[in-house]
Order: structure tokens, then sequence, then C-alpha cells
């Protein structure tokens, strides 16, 4: 009977239908590569100046000082690691490599200190696929987030708490008190939460093991109360309900932030649910083709599943991070393809970029109105402010070099020190003849791994201020900062502050894109009065020049809704005229009670006016700023 089921199982029909484990050896290692490999290219394709930000986003120094401030709270350690990693998106095909370079660790060592079979290899996938979720489902989370070094935080503290578990398993039985004593003591202060995750998952290490040590789990149990209890009174700036938390991110706990804690709740569920799973290993165990495909297949699209769900793929908050990308290299054209490519309603932040981009192109009067126009709010869990993700920018180029300096000083204190506040602080420094100030945050940047040239060329300036006016970027800066710049208040409503200073500041200097920013402001704001006295100062320093289109738009509708100003002598193109008259004729066709609140009627008006200020003025309203 033996020979015949032998026989019956060595039989060419059934080894055809089945797979045996020696066939899967390789199954984890394949299986990895190409997840991480993909995973590289999709960072490249689709977030590479996302990457980018994040590290404009953060500050590493190869400093005793910033170690110390690093060092201050539990977790220190991890987070100096974080911020050292994250300098390198600077290159973002390069950081994304080291990245997915340390998943791969991720997944070797899961494997190993689950001891996972080769038939069950998708598992050593899951904590990498989570801490990729935990990175790429930020958002805007990287504008508030006070956790220093946030995109690796956890991939760095993760790896300790698998290295700390693996150590503890190649201890002999006695060292094993050590290496427990060793993982709160020293782990704790080191990477936070990360060792009392450690501490935990040894706990059910033992608990489910053959061979339990009731002793060792005890004292993980005491030392993961212990420790963050008996390190209070070292860690001064940390509150005691954060000492058991230190280490994880900065999120505020609230039902409506639930969503971003999953992928976190389960990659700190994996290393304590793991030891559960029992893993048949009697024998060469023995599976159908069909069956392992089923299996693997549905593994892979979980897997799949869960990355996508929480990959924060907001086509709003990528086109701002795409032209804060390029209006940062003065690439004017470029933020204005982005702007022209997007198919939904924009932010507010979208609409302020394209609308410099414009006057610094000389652009405005003739495609202000050519884009999309709305303020569809920020994709967020929480209440986003536009100075957090824009505002800086905005405030520089529009030469508010107090507001601009004073929203770095603030959120450097709130958030913590980056590169992206210091930048601005050397630059507003500079326009605003503060030598030395710009020379400290210089000497600061000159301490970085990739901003030293960047810091150098600015030096120069400090030290040289002969060289401003003749720099290309401080050259289209220059002419806006002609009057007194008093820090007033914009409570943080960036765009509001803008309109009314521009569209109300008045001056007898000749300063042309001056004038047109105003003219700009007093079109978006619909102030009737306010249009004309930018509208005829506009005129005045732009007398040899043709008046752009959406000027003469405005002038048009103004001169026929009020006549306060006699328009009949205007020189207005005859097109600009026609197209006005079409327009006209067109509202009394389709008259209808609210109309600019029609959908059907907004609708028709779009297809033939979207692109001039008529159609912003009627129907572009109600519109709130972030």
């Amino acid at each position: 009977m033996k020979k015949q089921a032998q026989a019956k199982h060595n039989s060419p029909m059934t080894t055809a239908a089945v797979i045996e484990d020696d066939k899967l050896k390789h199954l984890p290692l394949i299986a990895g590569l190409t997840f991480l490999v993909i995973t590289w290219l999709l960072l490249n394709i689709f977030e590479h100046e996302y990457l980018y930000r994040v590290q404009e986003l953060s500050l590493w120094l190869p400093t005793e000082v910033y170690f110390d401030e690093r060092m201050m709270v539990p977790g220190g350690l991890m987070s100096y690691i974080a911020c050292f990693l994250t300098q390198f998106f600077y290159y973002p095909m390069l950081g994304s490599l080291l990245f997915v370079g340390l998943l791969f660790v991720v997944q070797l060592l899961t494997r190993k200190v689950f001891d996972i079979p080769a038939r069950w290899g998708l598992l050593t996938i899951v904590p990498v696929a989570l801490i990729l979720s935990c990175a790429m489902e930020a958002g805007y989370w990287i504008f508030q987030i006070k956790t220093q070094g946030y995109f690796y935080s956890m991939l760095v503290g993760f790896l300790f708490t698998l290295s700390a578990i693996r150590l503890y398993q190649i201890s002999k039985r006695w060292v094993r008190y050590i290496t427990v004593a060793l993982i709160a003591a020293a782990g704790y202060p080191l990477f936070g939460f990360y060792a009392l995750l450690a501490l935990l998952s040894i706990v059910v290490l033992e608990a489910t093991s053959k061979e339990r040590n009731i002793a060792v789990a005890l004292l993980c149990i005491a030392a993961a109360i212990a420790t963050p209890i008996l390190y209070y009174n070292v860690y001064e700036q940390t509150r005691f309900v954060r000492m058991f938390t230190a280490g994880m991110p900065a999120f505020e706990f609230i039902v409506r932030d639930l969503r971003t804690w999953i992928p976190y709740i389960l990659l700190y569920l994996f290393p304590l649910v793991m030891p559960f799973i029992r893993f048949n290993r009697s024998g060469n165990h023995v599976q159908t083709k069909k069956r392992f495909m089923l299996t693997q297949g549905i593994g892979i699209g979980l897997i799949v599943f869960v990355v996508q769900l929480f990959w924060f793929r907001d086509p709003n908050f990528r086109a701002e991070i795409k032209m804060n990308h390029a209006m940062e290299r003065l690439e004017w054209r470029k933020a204005l393809d982005i702007a022209k490519a997007q198919k939904q309603t924009p932010t507010r932040l979208i609409v302020l970029n394209r609308n410099l981009a414009l006057l610094k192109l000389g652009r405005a009067g003739d495609e202000m109105f050519h884009y999309l126009d709305g303020g569809e709010p920020a994709a967020s869990p929480f209440e986003i402010r536009l100075m957090q993700v824009g505002g800086k920018m905005l405030y520089y180029h529009y030469a508010r070099m107090n507001f601009c300096y004073r929203w770095c000083l603030e959120d450097a204190v709130e958030y913590g020190w980056k590169v992206d506040y210091m930048k601005y602080m050397v630059k507003t420094s500079i326009v605003s003849g503060e030598y030395d100030l710009a020379m400290k945050y210089i000497n600061t940047l000159k301490k970085t791994l990739f901003y030293k040239e960047w810091a150098k060329k600015y030096e120069k300036m400090a030290k040289n201020p002969e060289l401003i006016a003749k720099d290309r970027e401080m050259a289209s800066i220059l002419p806006l900062y002609q009057f007194e710049d008093q820090l007033d208040g914009d409570n943080t409503l960036v765009e509001i502050y803008l309109l009314n200073y521009f569209a109300h500041t008045y001056s007898d200097l000749n300063t042309p894109m001056f004038d047109e920013a105003s003219l700009m402001c007093a079109l978006t704001l619909k102030d009737i009065q306010t249009f004309w006295n930018c509208f005829f100062r506009y005129a005045n320093s732009h007398k040899t020049d043709r008046m752009p289109t959406h000027y003469q738009e405005a002038a048009l509708l103004y001169g026929n809704l009020e006549k306060t100003v006699d328009i009949s002598k205007m020189p207005f193109d005859k097109s600009v005229k026609m197209r006005f008259q079409d327009f006209m004729r067109f509202a009394q066709k389709h008259a209808v009670e609210n109309v600019e609140r029609d959908p059907e009627a907004k609708k028709l008006f779009y297809e033939r006016f979207g692109n001039t200020f008529w159609y912003f003025y009627f129907f572009i309203r109600d519109v709130k700023s972030y």
C-alpha cells in the first residue's frame, strides 16, 4: 500500500499539479524585490517633487548642539538618524533608493525574526507595505507634524524593534535577561516607543513558545511599564502621558484622524500577532498550483489595496507641491503649465501661485482668467492654513519681507527648524539690508550636506550688496520693495492681506510691476472704485504699452454698470468690444433669477466666456481662502 501511494504521489500528473516547498525557497526574495522595485519607480514617477519637499521641511546638522537638541526627548537617536536620512531626498532618486533599501532590510529581518516559511513569503512584505503607507499617507501633515524626521521615523523605529527581538532570540538563556535590560535602559531613550514595542513582542514570543520563560516575560512587562516612569524625571520637556508614546508620530489622536493612525496601528500589531500564527513545518508541504496561485493572488491584492488606500493622491496637493518646486527655481512657465493641467477646482494656493507666475512673466493682463478658478478646500483631516503650505513663498516674492520672516520664525518655534524656513530668512534679511542676520542663517546652512553651495551664493550677496540687484531672482522682487515694510497684522489670512495691501497702497513712483500687481488685486476684489484707482495708475506707468485684454474687459463692464467714469473715448480693442456686446446679448437671452448660482447657466456661460473677467465677476463667488 505504501509503495502504491508513493507511486501515485510521483506520477507525472500529480507532480504537475503540486508545488513543493523546495521550489519556493526564493519566493520571499523575488516578491520583496519586485515590490520594492515597483515602489521605487512609483516614487520617482509620481512623487519626485513631494520627496524633495519633504527634505526641505527637515533639517540635519553635524553639530553637537543639534545632536543634544534631538536627545532631549525619548527616541532622540531615532529622530537624529531619521533627519539624517531624510536629507538625501535632495536627490529624490538617491533618497528613494536608500528608502526602499532599508525597507528590504525590514523584509529580511521580518522573515528571520518570525521564521516565516517560503510559501508564506508574502507575509514578509506586510510590514514593508505598512511602513510605506505610513510615509505616503502624510499629505498636508508634512507642514504641521512636529515629529522630526517624520518620513523615516517609523522605518528606523521598526528596524530597531525587529533588531532588538532578533538580538534577544540569538542570546543564550541567561544572557536574555541582560538583553531585556539593555533594550529597556538603553533602547528606550534612543528609540522611545519602539523599545517598548520590542519588549511587548518578546512577551508574546515567550507566551507562544513551547519552552515558556515566564521570568523573562514578567521582566519585559515590568520594564515596559517602569522604564518610561523612571525616565520621566530625566526628560523634563516631555509630558508624562507622552512618555509611553514618545517616538510615535505627533498626530492628534482624535476620531477625525483615526484613519491616519490605521497603518501605524496595524504596523504595531504585526509583531504582536505574528507569534500566534502556527506554520506547518512537518515534512515537505505539498500545495496544488491552483490553490497556491489563488492564495498568492489574494495576498498580493490585499497588500496593493492597503498601499493604494493610504497613499495620498490628491491632485491639488500634488499640483501645489509641483508648483512650489518650479517656482523655487524661477521656472514660472512650468508653474503655469502645472496649473493649466488641473482638471478640477483648484485650491486658492494654486490660484495665487498661478497669478504670481503670470505677474513675473508679464502675462497677467491677458491670461489671468484663462485658467480654472475657485477655492477648493485643502484635502486635509485638519484645519490647514495657507500660510503653512505656501504663504512664505508668496510673501517673499511679493516683497513683504517682514511677514515672510515672521512666519518662518513662528513656525520654527512651533514645528522645529527647517531648511525651507532658513532659506527664506536668509533671502528676506538680504533684501531688508540686514546682512549680519542673513549671515547667521547662512553659516548654519553651510554646515548642511546639500545646501553649502546655496549658502555660499547668498553669502556673496550679504558681503557684497551691489550684487543683489544683478541677481535674477532679486531683480524681480526689488521693484515691489519700494515702500515702508511695516509689520502689521495679517491674521494668517495671506490672500486677503495681499489683496488689500496692493489694491490700497498708493505711490507716485513709476513702478510698472507694482502697479500691475495692484490692478490684479483690484480685479480679484471686484471693487469698482478701487479698480479705477489702480487702472489709471497702471495706464500712467504703461503709457507706451497696449492695454491688456482683461483690464479692458473690466473697464468695459464697470463703465456700463456704473457711469462714474466716461469710457466712451477709451481705445478699446475692437475684438474686446464685440465680445462684450456678445456677452450682453447672451446674458439677456439666458437671463434667469440668480444666474450666477444656476449650474446650467454657469456651464453655458463658461463654454463661451469662461476665459473673461466678466465670467469671473458674475460666477466666481463666495470663494474662501484657507
